[in-house]
């Protein structure tokens, strides 16, 4: 299947639909589920205690996917995802042209950083990796280890809410308002602590690295703010609680 033509179609027809006063509930299904499916697994980390890979299935073709739509994401779950991991948001820096769908997209501020109310909980530890998303340079940070007591943790990147968990297990959703004041993009100090890893980009074997030496991703330049893509504007944010819950 030619993937990215097929997305172009479904896109096309979501677009229609979406532009019906009563589309055919059905086909829209069918767009939704169409469009889930095609949605490749992208490796985003591995978890720092056991090594084992996590994957993501993320529209890497481009923000004009409804994989990025704030409010009402079509996504499907993570094919692998070990039990320690907690949560998973991230950052990009956007290259021209810029996508303007009609759905509101919130993919981060330009650079990576960390959740510090998250990352100083003992034994959490989080890995970085860049994720390309069509023209744009994306990047995902998943934080691993024991659920912090009473610690909110942070939004599902490019989403307004993340999974809870009871019994150890998921259950259910809570929400996070976006705010700059909560992160750090000081990431050099957690590279030394040991409590931030990374992958390096285009590394096929996905191996976790340890360390400042030789990352990309510290003092990296772009605005430290919150990027918000709506109605035909590129917004730059100190926090974001529009369009629903984050």
């Amino acid at each position: 299947m030619d993937v990215p033509a097929e997305r172009a179609r479904l896109l096309a027809e979501g677009d229609r639909l979406a532009g019906q006063k009563s589309p055919d509930p059905h086909r829209v299904q069918d767009v939704n589920r169409r469009y889930r499916a095609l949605l490749p697994d992208i490796t985003v980390a591995r978890s720092p205690e056991t090594g084992e890979p996590v994957r993501w299935p993320i529209d890497v073709f481009g923000l004009d996917g409804r994989f990025w739509d704030y409010e009402k994401p079509i996504r499907r779950p993570s094919s692998a995802r070990p039990p320690e991991w907690l949560a998973m948001t991230g950052a990009m820096r956007l290259a021209d042209p810029v996508e303007h769908p009609r759905f509101p997209v919130v993919p981060g501020p330009d650079v990576p950083f960390v959740v510090p109310r998250i990352l100083d909980a003992p034994d959490v530890r989080a890995v970085l990796a860049e994720v390309p998303v069509g023209a744009h340079t994306g990047w995902t940070i998943s934080y691993f280890g024991p659920l912090p007591d009473k610690t909110r943790l942070v939004n599902l990147w490019g989403t307004n809410k993340y999974l809870i968990y009871q019994g150890g297990g998921p259950g259910g959703w809570d929400w996070a308002i976006p705010r700059v004041a909560d992160y750090d993009f000081e990431l050099e100090p957690w590279l030394r602590s040991g409590k931030l890893l990374w992958l390096a980009p285009g590394d096929e074997s996905a191996a976790l690295r340890e360390g400042p030496s030789g990352c990309p991703f510290v003092d990296l330049p772009g605005e430290r703010r919150i990027t918000v893509i709506r109605n035909g504007l590129v917004q730059h944010l100190a926090s974001f609680a529009g369009h629903g819950a984050g």
